[in-house]
C-alpha cells in the first residue's frame, strides 16, 4: 500500500497487492488490484494469472481458467504458468490437456519440481500409481532447486507436502510401511503440515493397536488445516469400530478426490457396501467452501449379522464440522459427533466356540469439540483444542452357566449367573500447543488437562443347581473420578544435513479416586474407597539418520503413561522417530519403549526395510486388597520388500512378528499369559490405465500361546494350556476406477477358500481377518 501510494501507476505494485489480498481471502480487493494492474500493463502475464486464481477461488472455474490461458499466451515459455494451466484443466477434468501442459512445463524448465509434482497427482488419479511414484520421486529430488525463490522453511514445507503425497501413492500400491515412513518424515520435517498428519491418520488404520494415534493425528490435521474442501467421514474420528479390515463402506481417505485449487463450491462423496452375513453399510458426506468458511456434514451406518451366533452389530454415527477463517492468521472450528451402537459378543477369541450367546451391549455417545489455530509469524503458531464427552451410556446384559468343581465327596454343582451393567461417563479435555519452526530447530510444546467422571451400576443374580444355597444377589455401585494434567516439549534438531535428533520430555500427573458400595443378598457391605495416582517425568529420545540418499536409520527410547482422554484424542505428538507412543491400555500403565529400524531404497523400483520394537510395561489393576502392579512385555518385528517390476504391477512380501507376555495374576481380557504370532503376507496389485485394478493377497499365519484357565471352585490356583494353529488365508478383489474421478466400484472376497482356523487378534476391536468366506461389493462416488 505504501508503494502504491508512492507510485500509483506502477502495475507491478498492484499485482503484488492482488496476491497479498488473495492470501487474506479478500477476494473483491484482490480482483480489483489485479484488474487495475492489467489496465496499467496489458502485456504483463502475472496479474492475469492472479486474476484467474482469484476468480477460481470465488468459484468461477471457467472464467479463471481463461485468464490463466491469457497469462500463458503472454509468456508461453514460463514453466510455472504452464503448471498452473495444467492445474486448471485438471479441475475441469480435462486430464489429457492437463498432462500436455505438465509435459511442456517439464521441458521448459527441467529443474522445476512443480510440474512433476502435479503430474504425479494426475497419474495417480488415472490409475497409474507406478508412473506417479516415479514422477513424485523426481519432484522430491528437484525440491531444493527452488531455493532461489523460497526460504529454507518454505522448502521444508514443500518437501513435507511432496513426501506426504508420495506416501499416498505408496498406499495405493499397497506399500503400507513405506507410506508410514514418508508420513513420519513429513511430520518431523514440518510439524505444522496438516496433510502429513492426515496421511498418518489414514495409514495408522492398517496397524493394530494404533487407534489413539490414528484419531489424534486426525485431530491435529483438522486443527492445522486451512479452509478447504476435505470432507470429514463421520467414522474417521471414532475408535474401535469393530469392522473387519476392508469390509466397511469406505476406505480411510477421501483425499485423492480433493481439488488442486481451493474454491467456493459444494461437494458430495458417498460410499456403500453390501456383503455376506447380511452386511451392508453406507456413509455420505456433504462438504463445501464459501469464502472464509468451510463445512462438512455426514452420516455413517453399518450393520451385519456376523459370522456366528450373537455376532451381530448395528451402528450409526453422525458428524457436523464447521471451520471459519477470522483472518489470514486465525481460524476457528467446531464439531459435533453422535454415535449409537447395538451389538452382541463381537470379540474373536482363540476357540471359535468361546463366546457368550446371550451378551447384549448398547452404547450411545455425544462429543463436542472446539478448536483454534493462530499464526503469529511464519516461524511461530499455536493450536488449541477443547473436547467434551457430553455423555456416554453403556449397557451390557449377559447370562452364563458355570460348572463348579466342589471338594471330593460332594456332587457337581452349576451356577447360573445373569449380569446387568450400566455405565455413564462424561468428561472434558483442554489442550494448547505451540509450534516453532526454525532452520535447524522445530519445537513442539504444550499442556493439557483432563477431568472425567464414571458411574457404574452392576447387578448379578445367581442360582445353584442343585439348590445348595439361597439364590445369590450382588449389587455394586462404583463412582470414579479421573484427573490428568500434563505438559511436554519435543525438539526436532537438525544436526548437519543428515541427522535429525528428537529430544524432549513429558510430565504426567494422574489421579483416580473411586468409591464402591456393594450389597450382598440385601445386606450392605462396608463402603470401599481407593485412590491411585502417578506423577512421572517421561524422557523422549529419537534419532533419524539419513545415512545416504537411499538409506534411513531410526532409533528411539522413551517412557509413556497411559491416561484417560475424551474421545481418545490428543494433540501431543503421537510418535518419536516413527515409533508409536500411545496404546489402548489400562489407566496409569507405565511403559518403557525402545525401537530400531532401517529403511533402504535399493532402486527406484525396489525398497525394503526392517523394524523392531519392544515395550516393558507396568500395569496397575485393582484387586480386593487395593491396587497392585503387574508386568507385561511386548515385542514387535517387521521386515518388508516392495517391488514395482513394471508400470502396471506392484508386489510386496512382509514378515510380521508379535510376542506378548502377561503376568498370570492379571492377564487381561483374553486370559493369555504368552502369545506369539507370525504373519507372512504376499501381495500382488495390478493397475491398468483404463481404470481396472485387481489385488491378490495370500497370508500365512502361525500363532501359539499359553492360555490361562480359572482353577476349580473353592480353590485359588490357575492353570495354563498351550494352544497353537497354522493356516493360510487368501483375499482378492477386482475394481474399476470411474472416469473423471467420479469414484470406484469394486468386488472382493476375504478368506476365499473358507479356511477354518483358531486365532485371537491382538487388536480385537479392529479385526483384520475373516473367520469365514466373506463376499463384498463396494461403490464410492464423488461429485
Amino acid at each position: 500500500e505504501r508503494a502504491s501510494a508512492l507510485a500509483p501507476r506502477l502495475g507491478l505494485t498492484q499485482t503484488v497487492k492482488g496476491y497479498a489480498y488473495l492470501m487474506q481471502i479478500n477476494l473483491p480487493q484482490s480482483r480489483e488490484a489485479f484488474e487495475q494492474a492489467i489496465d496499467l500493463d496489458q502485456a504483463a502475464p502475472l496479474p492475469r494469472l492472479g486474476l484467474g486464481l482469484a476468480k477460481i477461488r470465488k468459484g468461477e472455474l471457467r472464467a479463471g481458467r481463461e485468464d490463466i490461458e491469457a497469462a500463458v499466451a503472454l509468456d508461453p515459455g514460463n514453466s510455472l504458468m504452464r503448471s498452473y494451466m495444467g492445474k486448471a484443466y485438471y479441475e475441469e477434468k480435462r486430464d489429457r490437456l492437463s498432462g500436455a501442459q505438465y509435459e511442456m512445463a517439464k521441458s521448459l524448465d527441467p529443474k522445476d519440481p512443480t510440474p512433476w509434482f502435479y503430474d504425479a497427482i494426475r497419474k495417480q488419479t488415472e490409475n497409474r500409481p507406478v508412473e506417479a511414484l516415479h514422477d513424485m520421486q523426481t519432484s522430491i529430488a528437484l525440491n531444493d532447486n527452488r531455493a532461489v525463490y523460497r526460504s529454507r522453511l518454505q522448502l521444508d514445507q514443500d518437501l513435507a507436502t511432496r513426501s506426504a503425497s508420495q506416501a499416498r501413492i505408496y498406499n495405493d500400491l499397497g506399500f503400507e510401511q513405506l507410506a508410514l515412513v514418508k508420513g513420519w518424515q513429513s511430520v518431523n520435517t514440518d510439524p505444522a503440515n496438516y496433510s502429513a498428519h492426515r496421511l498418518l491418520s489414514d495409514s495408522y488404520s492398517a496397524l493394530p493397536r494404533h487407534e489413539i494415534a490414528r484419531v489424534s493425528e486426525l485431530l491435529q490435521s483438522q486443527l492445522l488445516q486451512p479452509i478447504n474442501l476435505t470432507p470429514v467421514p463421520p467414522q474417521l474420528a471414532e475408535e474401535n469400530l469393530f469392522i473387519l479390515e476392508g469390509a466397511g463402506p469406505a476406505n480411510p481417505s477421501y483425499l485423492e478426490f480433493n481439488p488442486l485449487f481451493t474454491r467456493n463450491r459444494l461437494a458430495l462423496q458417498a460410499d456403500g457396501i453390501a456383503g455376506s452375513n447380511s452386511t451392508w453399510g453406507d456413509d455420505a458426506v456433504q462438504s463445501g467452501v464459501y469464502n472464509n468458511w468451510s463445512w462438512s456434514a455426514g452420516q455413517f451406518h453399518y450393520e451385519s449379522d456376523g459370522y456366528r451366533d450373537n455376532n451381530d452389530q448395528n451402528q450409526n454415527i453422525y458428524d457436523l464440522f464447521v471451520q471459519g477463517a477470522l483472518s489470514y492468521k486465525t481460524s476457528v472450528q467446531a464439531e459435533y459427533r453422535n454415535r449409537r451402537i447395538k451389538n452382541g459378543d463381537l470379540v474373536q477369541r482363540f476357540e471359535p466356540d468361546d463366546f457368550l450367546p446371550t451378551q447384549r451391549e448398547k452404547t450411545t455417545a455425544e462429543t463436542f469439540r472446539l478448536g483454534m489455530h493462530h499464526i503469529f509469524t511464519p516461524n511461530s503458531e499455536v493450536i488449541a483444542s477443547f473436547i467434551k464427552l457430553h455423555d456416554r451410556d453403556f449397557h451390557l446384559n449377559a447370562s452364563a452357566t458355570q460348572d463348579l468343581t466342589p471338594p471330593p465327596g460332594f456332587p457337581p454343582v452349576s451356577l447360573d449367573i445373569s449380569t446387568d451393567i450400566e455405565q455413564h461417563q462424561h468428561g472434558s479435555t483442554t489442550e494448547i500447543q505451540h509450534l516453532y519452526h526454525g532452520a535447524l530447530l522445530r519445537l513442539i510444546s504444550g499442556a493439557g488437562y483432563f477431568s472425567g467422571k464414571n458411574r457404574t451400576n452392576s447387578t448379578s443374580n445367581g442360582t445353584y443347581t442343585p439348590a445348595i444355597s439361597n439364590p445369590l444377589s450382588v449389587l455394586s455401585n462404583l463412582d470414579a473420578k479421573n484427573e490428568h494434567k500434563n505438559a511436554y516439549s519435543y525438539a526436532n534438531i537438525l544436526y548437519g544435513k543428515t541427522l535429525l535428533i528428537t529430544a524432549g520430555a513429558s510430565y504426567d500427573d494422574l489421579s483416580q479416586n473411586q468409591t464402591t458400595i456393594n450389597t450382598l443378598n440385601g445386606v450392605a457391605l462396608p463402603k470401599d474407597k481407593s485412590d491411585f495416582g502417578v506423577r512421572k517425568l517421561n524422557p523422549k529420545l529419537g534419532l533419524t539418520w539419513q545415512a545416504s540418499e537411499s538409506t534411513t536409520l531410526r532409533a528411539a527410547a522413551f517412557r509413556t503413561i497411559t491416561r484417560s482422554l475424551s474421545s481418545s484424542q490428543t494433540i501431543e505428538p503421537t510418535q518419536v522417530a516413527g515409533f508409536n507412543q500411545f496404546y489402548d491400555e489400562p489407566f496409569g500403565t507405565k511403559a518403557i519403549n525402545y525401537g530400531l529400524a532401517a529403511d533402504q531404497l535399493f532402486s527406484s523400483d525396489i525398497s525394503g526395510g526392517v523394524e523392531y520394537r519392544w515395550r516393558n510395561t507396568e500395569v496397575t489393576w485393582e484387586n480386593p486388597q487395593g491396587f497392585d502392579e503387574t508386568n507385561w512385555d511386548e515385542r514387535f518385528g517387521r521386515a518388508y520388500l516392495y517391488w514395482t517390476p513394471t508400470r502396471r504391477v506392484a508386489a510386496s512380501v512382509e514378515y510380521q512378528y508379535e510376542d506378548f507376555k502377561r503376568d498370570p495374576d492379571f492377564t487381561g481380557e483374553f486370559q493369555v499369559t504368552r502369545l506369539q504370532t507370525q504373519r507372512v503376507p504376499l501381495t500382488v496389485n495390478y493397475f491398468h490405465p483404463s481404470g481396472f485394478f485387481c489385488r491378490l493377497r495370500t497370508t500365512y499365519y502361525d500363532q501359539q500361546g499359553d492360555f490361562s484357565t480359572a482353577g476349580p471352585a473353592f480353590q485359588t490356583n490357575t492353570t495354563t494350556e498351550e494352544k497353537n494353529d497354522q493356516f493360510w488365508l487368501v483375499d482378492t478383489s477386482l475394481g474399476y476406477r470411474l472416469p473423471k474421478r467420479y469414484g470406484f466400484i469394486s468386488v472382493g472376497v476375504s478368506n476365499l477358500f473358507d479356511e477354518n482356523f483358531k486365532f485371537v487378534d491382538t487388536d480385537p476391536f479392529n479385526p483384520r481377518i475373516s473367520p469365514d468366506r466373506f463376499f463384498f461389493a463396494r461403490l464410492t462416488l464423488s461429485f
